[in-house]
């Protein structure tokens, strides 16, 4: 049985600016030709919750998505068709930098896209350090502005790659040691 998961969201233009499918193909295809199969993702920041949902239709074999906003988390909830359930999907409201010492890790891939005008990267990648979230092997990738240059380290992360699209840029870190 394979997994079903809608992605559905009546987010106005400006309430939220979800990663583009340029942006998450290109994301996707960093991992190989296994992609995320079998992998842990985590969705901080997830709005609509694309690269999550994206990353359980992939293969992903459990996801967590974070999400703030009480109105975007229910239509999270709503997205995940729990009916075939091939892996384990779970919408968590609140602030993410309040809630990520909360959860369960570690996860393989972990994907941040807080609002542009934010720049909670440093202490994000403490928390998520402190907290296990990150596993040995994992990689965190945070999206933001093309005008904002993300250090070669965050804590405990070393930047491995680095990709923009147009407005939007992608930072991969990998953890160091």
């Amino acid at each position: 049985m394979t997994r079903r998961v809608r992605q559905r969201s009546t987010a106005r233009r400006g309430d939220v600016r979800p990663t583009t499918s340029r942006v998450l193909s290109a994301l996707f295809s960093m991992f190989g030709p296994d992609g995320v199969d079998g992998m842990s993702a985590l969705d901080l920041y997830a709005g609509t919750g694309g690269f999550g949902l994206e990353a359980i239709r992939r293969g992903a074999v459990r996801a967590v998505l974070v999400e703030k906003n009480r109105r975007r988390c229910e239509e999270l909830k709503s997205a995940v068709d729990s009916r075939s359930a091939n892996a384990e999907v779970s919408v968590v409201c609140g602030d993410v930098l309040k809630v990520v010492d909360g959860l369960d890790g570690p996860f393989d891939v972990v994907f941040a896209d807080p609002p542009y005008a934010d720049e909670p990267f440093a202490e994000l990648a403490s928390k998520l350090l402190e907290a296990g979230l990150v596993s040995e092997d994992g990689t965190v990738m945070f999206e933001h502005s093309s005008r904002t240059e993300l250090p070669d380290r965050l804590d405990g992360l070393q930047v491995d790659r680095r990709r923009r699209y147009g407005d939007a840029a992608v930072s991969v870190y990998r953890p160091i040691g």
